[in-house]
């Protein structure tokens, strides 16, 4: 059995296919050197690079992966499939890294940093999006034996570990249905509140999130959070330290499943309580910007896209993200400012030199405009067609 993947060649970010099996492999219908062929013509397209990545994974040729999921975030920083994917390769590449292993205090260094990166990266990945393709995951045999808990008995081992596995195998409508027997059944047998492992709520509301459940996802993450207070609380009683952290990104993934489903209102309340708790998740003033933007209210959106760039000033496709807003407010002096600080830090972001050209085209500056929608017309790889189309418009408007 293998993992097989579509690769997305029309648009980015790249995704899977739903033939998808976790037994460490990963499959893929296009040749390697087709696929080494078309990040050469595509060497500014985020997706070619992830794609020429999984054609690497195939081969095992693993400091190729490595490189070119780097090269993918370098072009595209909240590529989020990349990051989840970029965890996993150290493990990827030594499936018995921690054989020979019993205690942290013995790892050594490089493993110590592999780990890091498995949950850097992780982390990451569901920040940027909580509902990241999770197929990636089944390339990787995983051992579920430490999710199972001690008053598990029955089917409920055999039908939790496949839910588990259905969604990392992107399955999400068997996931949700398979975990909520589960639920079900635990709650039936034995009603204690701890009855149900949380991993079985998280997975079941990621799982229906995807499959826009939003009411189930919010519910699932409402109990998450509930339980995480109450471990924290605990903790203080004993005056133990416990991070309040966790519950922090519970509530994110939680205000994100209430924006989609069109709770606006509680999706901010919690977009605002995430961010005071947590300075650096910069995705919850994202989210808020976009709401805010969506209401045409620019102001308070462009004061997000403020915040979200004073929380990763890192990340400069939040500068692009934070001019165009600001551009959309009519503030093109400032949005022209902004935009040069994402160009600068992304100098092949094509969509960023477009929005540069569009400000200074409006700010009566038409050599600057044109050299920017040049530099698109170079840039662009080939999916990009449309864009490529209208940045020639706008430089035939402008001779």
């Amino acid at each position: 059995m293998s993992l097989r993947l579509a690769l997305c060649l029309a648009a980015a970010p790249a995704v899977l296919s739903n033939n998808v099996a976790a037994q460490g492999k990963i499959e893929i219908g296009v040749p390697l050197g087709e696929l080494q062929k078309r990040v050469v013509a595509d060497s500014n397209d985020p997706a070619a690079h992830y794609n020429v990545a999984l054609g690497y994974w195939q081969a095992k040729k693993w400091d190729d992966v490595d490189r070119e999921l780097r090269a993918a975030i370098a072009l595209q920083p909240r590529f989020a499939e990349a990051h989840l994917a970029l965890a996993f390769v150290p493990f990827a590449r030594d499936r018995h890294m921690l054989d020979d292993y019993t205690s942290e205090k013995t790892l050594p260094e490089n493993i110590k940093a592999a780990l890091k990166q498995r949950t850097d990266e992780y982390r990451r990945a569901f920040v940027i999006d909580p509902m990241v393709d999770l197929r990636i995951i089944a390339a990787n045999t995983a051992d579920l034996d430490y999710r199972l808990k001690d008053y598990f008995f029955g089917t409920a081992v055999g039908k939790y570990v496949d839910g588990l596995t259905q969604c990392q195998e992107g399955k999400y409508a068997d996931c949700e249905n398979t975990l909520s027997e589960v639920i079900t059944e635990l709650v039936r047998n034995r009603p204690a509140d701890n009855s149900v492992p949380s991993d079985a709520y998280w997975y079941r509301g990621i799982a229906a999130a995807h499959v826009k459940h939003f009411d189930v996802a919010i519910a699932d993450f409402t109990k998450l959070i509930a339980r995480d207070q109450a471990a924290v609380a605990k903790a203080e009683e004993k005056g133990l330290v416990r991070s309040p952290i966790r519950t922090n990104e519970y509530r994110y993934f939680l205000a994100l499943f209430q924006q989609a489903a069109g709770k606006t209102d509680a999706a901010i309340a919690g977009y605002r309580k995430v961010a005071e708790n947590d300075l650096g998740l910069y995705m919850a003033h994202v989210h808020l910007a976009e709401i805010y933007e969506g209401q045409k209210a620019y102001a308070p959106a462009v004061e997000e896209r403020r915040n979200a760039v004073n929380a990763n000033p890192d990340d400069p496709s939040l500068q692009m993200d934070l001019g165009v807003t600001i551009g959309k407010a009519g503030q093109f002096g400032e949005a022209e400012s902004a935009l040069k600080a994402a160009i600068d830090g992304l100098p092949r972001d094509f969509t960023a030199w477009f929005w540069y050209g569009v400000a200074e085209q409006v700010l009566g500056k038409k050599a600057e405009a044109k050299a920017a929608f040049e530099r698109v017309v170079a840039l662009a790889p080939s999916r990009m067609q449309d864009l490529v189309a209208k940045a020639k418009q706008r430089i035939g408007a402008l001779q």
